[in-house]
C-alpha cells in the first residue's frame, strides 16, 4: 500500500489543509518501506473520526447548501397545494366523512391564511426603509427582478385559472383519471414554484440594498422562522385533508410524523432566530 491511499481516510477539505503535513508524518515512521499495521489502524481510526466530526458539526457552506434545498422543496409544496385546491372546492367526500371533511379544509384554508399573513407582516415592517431606497432612485437596481417575478405570476395565475374552469365542469371522479388535468396540475405547481420562488429571491435581494433598524431585522428573523414551521403545518394540514377525503391511513401518518417533528424544531429554531435577534439589538447599543 502506498502511504498516500492512506489519506483517503480523511475527508477532502481535510486532506487539503492537512494531508502533506500527515503524509510527511507518515514517511517518517514506513517500516522498510511500508506502513505498520498499527499506523494503518491509527490513519484510518483518525480518518473515520474527522468524517464523523464533520458529519456531526457541518460547515456553514453545507448548512447553507441543505437549507437552499429545503427551501425549494418547500416552494415546490406550497405550488402543489396551490394547484390542488381548485380540486379541493369540487371534489365530494364520502357521506360519513362531509364534517370531517370540511373542518379540514377549513383547517387548512386557516393555516394558508396564517403563513400568508406572516409573510405580509414580514413584508411590511420594511416599508419605511423600501420607500427610502426608492426614493434615493433605487428602482432600476430591482425592477428586473421585479418584472420577473411579476411575469411568473401572471402565469401561475393563468394556469390556476385553467385548473379552476377545469374543475368546475367535471367531478371529482373525472378529474383523477383526467391526465390533462393531472399535467395543468403539475404545470401550475411549477408555475406557482417558480414565482414563489422569484418572489422570495427578490425580496432579498431588495432587502440587501435596504438599511433596516435593527428591531426591524429581529422581527424578521423571528417572522422567517415561524413561517418555515407554518409551511410545514400547512402541507400537515393538506395530509390531513387527504386522508380524510380519501380514507387513506397513510396520508395521516404522513401528516403526524410532519406535526411530531415541527413540534420539536419549532421551539428551537424560534429560539434561535429570537437570540440572533437580540445579539443585533445589543450591537446596535453598543455601537451608537
Amino acid at each position: 500500500m502506498k502511504p498516500a491511499r492512506l489519506l483517503r481516510w480523511y475527508p477532502r477539505a481535510w486532506r487539503d489543509r492537512y494531508g502533506e503535513e500527515l503524509l510527511a508524518l507518515i514517511q517518517d515512521t514506513l517500516d522498510e518501506g511500508r506502513p505498520t499495521w498499527q499506523l494503518r489502524l491509527g490513519v484510518t481510526w483518525g480518518g473515520l473520526r474527522e468524517r464523523g466530526h464533520r458529519a456531526a458539526h457541518p460547515s456553514k457552506a453545507t448548512v447553507r447548501r441543505i437549507n437552499a434545498i429545503l427551501r425549494r422543496l418547500m416552494m415546490l409544496v406550497a405550488g402543489g397545494i396551490l394547484a390542488f385546491l381548485p380540486g379541493y372546492f369540487t371534489s365530494s367526500p364520502p357521506a360519513a366523512r362531509a364534517v370531517q371533511a370540511t373542518v379540514a379544509l377549513g383547517v387548512l384554508l386557516a393555516v394558508v391564511g396564517v403563513t400568508g399573513a406572516l409573510v405580509l407582516a414580514g413584508g411590511l415592517a420594511a416599508v419605511p426603509a423600501l420607500v427610502r431606497f426608492l426614493r434615493a432612485g433605487g428602482w432600476p437596481k430591482i425592477r428586473r427582478r421585479i418584472a420577473w417575478a411579476a411575469g411568473a405570476t401572471g402565469a401561475a395565475a393563468g394556469a390556476l385559472a385553467g385548473l379552476v374552469l377545469a374543475a368546475g365542469s367535471r367531478s371529482s371522479a373525472q378529474l383523477a383519471t383526467s391526465l390533462g388535468y393531472g399535467l395543468g396540475i403539475v404545470a401550475t405547481a411549477l408555475a406557482a414554484a417558480v414565482a414563489i420562488g422569484l418572489w422570495a429571491s427578490a425580496a432579498a435581494a431588495i432587502r440587501r440594498q435596504l438599511t433596516l433598524a435593527p428591531g426591524v431585522r429581529a422581527a424578521q428573523l423571528v417572522i422567517g422562522a415561524v413561517i418555515s414551521n407554518a409551511v410545514t403545518a400547512m402541507v400537515a394540514a393538506n395530509a390531513i385533508w387527504l386522508w380524510v377525503t380519501q380514507a387513506s391511513v397513510e396520508w395521516l401518518i404522513f401528516a403526524v410524523v410532519l406535526l411530531t417533528l415541527m413540534s420539536v424544531s419549532a421551539p428551537v429554531q424560534v429560539r434561535q432566530a429570537a437570540r440572533q435577534g437580540r445579539r443585533l439589538r445589543a450591537a446596535a447599543s453598543r455601537g451608537r
